[in-house]
């Protein structure tokens, strides 16, 4: 870009070391922060462009939002025509992208990785950003595990991108989230417009295409083994005709939740890894399908023929049997130990090991698992000419398997046996017809009892009531004359219930939370229930002081009572407000709170509030969920008197 390069100096104090990545509407550059002393990223674009404007100020609005797993801005502006945004630096950072050059994560790691980022992004939908341009490269994974996403509202603007309204923005980022999942669980982007062309394909990511069939893109589980069922569901809805799965990244967040907290110890799933290595060195596992040369490269000869010479030939028959085993399934174990029985070689033995492997699933697979195997055997051609000699031990099919970590797969619905259940003898059936016999015979006689008793009252006559009068007594009253006034005992009748029209989330911090589902609050089902987003500690990761739900009465009432149905303990306070406020409890009465309430929890009011036509249950202490790290505030019903 003109303007910048090594040794340019913008703002004054940034000063331009070296170019990481260029796109068609901007770069981004590393500097050294001259007054801080520390290093930064620069974003930088033409400061003439069409876009510089819009991408300065959703920078400016973006710095204002604090999350961790959000890029940090640091500053903003223009020098020499050059339009530049300074974010934190991402020391040691992997993009997804980067990640995903030998193929998928972990389920587990890319529901983590998703769920984080939907996190960060529902947080930012709630100030009115979105990302709208998410890709692999959007997405970071720190060096201790932790997820970063960049890029947010400045991609938009920088990409034109950002015209859509509030509610298809946060349709966009889910559909987004959900690509950035496909892509975790299969190594594949898949290139394909959602909801009718609204939102579109975009271009190349730097990764495989996904394969395309009619309706959409082929599902996770076609193209790779292990994909749990939830997550296969929402890529089947969510890039598939009509417009389905999830609305917004909180909605996704909701669907995928729980995730691990932390990243899992190894990114290699159902491989074989490489034994008598360094530590320190990266380790290359086997996939169950996929490339199938990486067999080669955890085949080595033996110890004790470390000096053997390279048989090309060999590598050649175990890229075969590997092959034929993603091609043919289950019959080609029996060609991959053929090819081993050959001779005696450690390569044509691993050879022979992996075909029985991907053999035994090839069933599971699909017919990508072809594809695959095709592709490996031209890209085991493109290594022969560098591929000198082995230096380390082969492997035999009992110690990969002792090896290779367990893939969890999920059954898509209940498997039942088949056993069918032995027919009852003629006495039990006897008896069963007996005991519904005077089950109905006692019935019957309940029912004509209470039939009889209708209208046995209706001519009742109205109740007496015995007026005495007490003559006044003498100045010299006798002891018989003096008769005492009855006493009468009043009873306040209990509290009437007042109804509920509306609801929505009530975040001093951040204005609402989780609105959609606010309504089962007061629905009459106990079987539903409003919950917050999830956070890493009881008081909501040390930012929140509260949240809760914001309810609108019938009519301006004075508050009694609260009945509060919680499904967690949690500390709760309840107000009595008229302010439609979702962020401020200025002017609101406090009605009363609970420390650890569970279950049905009556707060009563302490003294006589003034008539208010609003309540707000704030959760002062969230709840913890099954899963470490995992709490929210949950409301299941309330009830105002």
């Amino acid at each position: 870009m003109q303007g910048v390069g090594p040794g340019s100096v913008l703002g004054g104090r940034y000063a331009v070391t070296s170019r990481t990545s260029a796109g068609a509407h901007h770069e981004r550059w590393r500097a050294d922060d001259h007054t801080l002393e520390r290093e930064v990223v620069l974003v930088c674009f033409p400061a003439a462009s069409s876009v510089a404007a819009a991408a300065l100020d959703a920078a400016r609005r973006a710095a204002g939002i604090e999350d961790p797993r959000l890029v940090r801005v640091l500053d903003v502006g223009t020098d020499s025509g050059v339009g530049f945004i300074v974010e934190e630096p991402l020391t040691g950072a992997q993009p997804l992208s980067h990640l995903l050059q030998d193929g998928g994560l972990p389920a587990d790691e890319v529901r983590r990785l998703t769920g984080e980022a939907a996190t960060a992004l529902d947080k930012a939908s709630h100030r009115g950003l979105h990302h709208l341009a998410l890709t692999p490269s959007s997405v970071l994974r720190m060096p201790d595990g932790g997820v970063k996403v960049r890029g947010l509202a400045t991609e938009a603007a920088l990409t034109e991108a950002d015209s859509l309204s509030d509610e298809r923005a946060s349709r966009a980022d889910a559909v987004g989230l959900v690509k950035i999942a496909y892509a975790g669980l299969t190594g594949r982007w898949p290139l394909v417009a959602v909801d009718g062309g609204l939102i579109p394909a975009g271009g190349p990511v730097g990764l495989e295409s996904a394969p395309t069939i009619v309706g959409g893109v082929a599902a996770p589980s076609e193209i790779a083994v292990g994909v749990p069922n939830d997550l296969d569901l929402i890529c089947r809805m969510t890039l598939g005709s009509g417009e389905r799965g999830p609305v917004s990244p909180g909605d996704l967040a909701l669907q995928i939740a729980p995730w691990p907290a932390e990243a899992p110890a190894s990114d290699g799933a159902g491989g074989i890894r490489r034994r008598g290595r360094d530590e320190h060195e990266p380790t290359r596992v086997l996939p169950a399908v996929g490339d199938a040369t990486a067999a080669l490269e955890t085949v080595r000869p033996d110890e004790a023929d470390a000096d053997a010479p390279y048989d090309q030939t060999r590598e050649d028959a175990a890229v075969t049997g590997v092959a034929s085993a993603g091609a043919a399934g289950a019959a080609a174990g029996a060609t991959g130990a053929g090819t081993a029985a050959s001779g005696p070689s450690p390569i044509s033995a691993a050879g022979a090991a992996a075909a029985g492997v991907a053999g035994a699933i090839g069933d599971r697979v699909g017919s990508f698992a072809r594809a695959a195997a095709d592709k490996a055997a031209a890209r085991a051609a493109e290594r022969r000419a560098a591929h000198d000699d082995f230096d380390g031990e082969d492997i035999d099919l009992d110690d990969a398997l002792d090896e290779a970590p367990p893939t969890r797969l999920e059954p898509p619905l209940p498997v039942f046996g088949r056993e069918v259940p032995e027919a009852p003898s003629g006495a039990q059936s006897r008896i069963a017809l007996a005991l519904v016999g005077v089950l109905v015979v006692v019935a019957l006689v309940i029912g004509i009892n209470n039939v009889a008793k209708i209208g046995e009252h209706d001519g009742a006559a109205a109740p007496v009531i015995t007026i005495t009068r007490t003559r006044t007594p003498s100045a010299t009253p006798t002891p018989s004359s003096t008769t005492p006034a009855p006493t009468t005992t009043t009873q306040a009748p209990p509290a009437a219930p007042v109804s509920i029209t509306g609801a929505t989330g009530f975040d001093p911090q951040d204005g609402t939370e989780s609105d959609r589902s606010a309504a089962k609050a007061f629905d009459g089902d106990p079987g539903t229930e409003w919950r917050s987003r999830w956070y890493g500690s009881a008081d909501y990761n040390g930012g929140k002081d509260g949240l809760g739900l914001l309810l609108d009465l019938s009519a301006p009432t004075v508050v009694k009572e609260v009945v509060l149905d919680l499904p967690a303990a949690q500390d709760v306070t309840v107000y009595a407000t008229d302010s439609s406020s979702t962020t401020s409890l200025d002017g609101a009465q406090e009605v009363g709170s609970a420390s650890g309430a569970s279950g049905t929890v009556t707060i009563k009011a302490t003294g006589t509030l003034k008539p208010a036509s609003k309540i707000i249950v704030l959760v002062t202490k969230a709840a913890p969920a099954e899963a470490p790290n995992h709490y929210r505030a949950q409301v299941r019903e309330v009830t105002v008197r």
